[in-house]
């Protein structure tokens, strides 16, 4: 096992919170969001935990945070 690997299973790549973040700001300007509130994290939680089982295709990502 690599070193880089040897983390908390929360923890993500830089690559990862990337991801999560254009995901994230494509979800809040579609649905009309604003960046900060409760709709705003609600939404940041659902899309992480989503990530967290497992689903990296975008659109599923997508998806699956607005309509769970």
């Amino acid at each position: 096992m690599s070193a880089s690997r040897n983390y908390s299973p929360q923890a993500f790549h830089p690559g990862e919170i990337d991801l999560l973040g254009r995901v994230f700001e494509q979800l809040l300007e579609e649905r009309q969001v604003p960046n900060c509130g409760d709709q705003a994290e609600a939404l940041a939680a659902r899309l992480i935990s989503i990530y967290q089982s497992g689903e990296r295709r975008i659109e599923i990502l997508k998806k699956l945070t607005l309509h769970s």
